[in-house]
């Protein structure tokens, strides 16, 4: 190779690093949160759980001679948010979404790296951290049927969006769906792992398909025999709403009414409560939860 050659490999090498390792100062989507969860009116404990959460990693100054005038403080933030249904009898589905989300939110603390900032998206390294982490999430079953034997073979769904600048990581494992509204317009990002679903991807008539849509195929649960995630990234826009929520909304009130109370409500708090109304209105034969996410 030709020195000139040697020297141009040489001032490209530390520009790829750079673009690699740092991003521009763009700037993020800021977001609104709301969250809501009912026991309904047919059940005797309400085995849903959720949970909304910010990260932070900040910088602070300690010491220096410089003006300080001249420094900016920036502070990076992510936020996730989670919904677990729990299956299982009294106490126990409850108990099983409980040790999803409790062992999600151990699992922040303790990885290697924090994904907290990104210009562009590296699925592949994404879906493997996420599949690490739904695996330690089902071991967290395993473990606690060790030491409570009485657990049985409760389990529970478990769907979540991590938010970073302005994507969105949304995990799911179970039939709590993930819907995206964007400008008048909702769609189901996610697709229900039930028996139902299954057959209607074979072929079968929806209304025999239907008599199965509550027969999980994959869940988190000491006795699970499936609990691989489906992953899916979002680019978002300013306005976007990311609504996660449990099968007692949806089994009561149906996507075009979903969509309309997202459309209509003036903050995310009063979607979400107008949601758990509706679905009681319409009989609550569930426990019924939301939460949802806005970008600004």
């Amino acid at each position: 190779m030709a020195l000139q050659d040697t020297e141009t490999v040489e001032n490209v090498r530390p520009a790829l690093a750079a673009a690699k390792y740092f991003v521009s100062a763009s700037s993020s989507l800021s977001f609104e949160f709301g969250a809501a969860s009912h026991i309904g009116l047919r059940r005797s404990e309400n085995q849903d759980h959720y949970i909304v959460l910010r990260r932070t990693r900040t910088q602070q100054l300690l010491l220096t001679n410089m003006p300080t005038e001249s420094l900016s403080l920036p502070s990076d933030e992510t936020f996730a948010i989670a919904v677990a249904d729990g299956m299982g009898g009294s106490g126990r589905g409850g108990l099983a979404s409980q040790i999803a989300l409790r062992a999600g939110w151990d699992l922040a603390g303790r990885t290697t790296s924090w994904v907290m900032q990104l210009e562009d998206l590296d699925t592949n390294e994404l879906t493997e951290r996420i599949e690490g982490f739904a695996y330690l999430l089902q071991q967290a079953f395993v473990d606690e049927h060790l030491s409570n034997p009485d657990f049985g073979e409760s389990g529970t769904t478990f769907t979540s969006a991590y938010f970073v600048n302005t994507f969105a990581a949304v995990t799911q494992i179970g039939d709590s769906p993930c819907f995206l509204w964007r400008d008048g317009t909702m769609r189901r990002v996610s697709a229900d792992h039930t028996v139902e679903q299954e057959f209607i991807a074979a072929g079968v008539a929806p209304e025999i398909a239907g008599k199965f849509s509550h027969m999980l195929t994959r869940c988190l649960g000491h006795g699970s025999q499936n609990a691989r995630p489906d992953v899916h990234f979002i680019r978002l826009a300013p306005k976007d709403q990311l609504l996660i929520c449990s099968d007692g909304l949806t089994d009561m009130v149906n996507e075009p009414g979903i969509a309309q109370c997202l459309d209509e409500s003036p903050e995310a708090q009063a979607a979400c409560d107008r949601l758990i109304k509706l679905a009681l209105e319409a009989g609550g034969k569930d426990n019924v939860t939301a939460v949802l996410a806005r970008a600004k």
